[in-house]
């Protein structure tokens, strides 16, 4: 994956935190349920985390970043 490829994950990831998201994996998986990724304030810049959460149903899924290919509205 390329950096910008990964930013451009991060990017959705953020602007979907809390709303219906489709997290497509690598491998053609996808997930579809609600988003949990949220960055934190560091003092010299932003933290973005390692993984997300992605609640389908009433199960919890945590998704590693390096394994996701895409993020889209759900």
């Amino acid at each position: 994956m390329t950096p910008d490829t990964e930013n451009t994950i991060r990017t959705h990831a953020v602007t979907l935190n809390g709303q219906t998201a489709a997290v497509n994996l690598i491998g053609g998986q996808t997930l579809t349920g609600t988003l949990a990724y949220a960055t934190t304030p560091y003092a010299n810049g932003i933290v973005y985390p390692d993984f997300l959460q992605i609640t389908v149903s009433t199960k919890v899924h945590t998704v590693r970043m390096d394994h996701v290919s895409s993020i889209g509205q759900g």
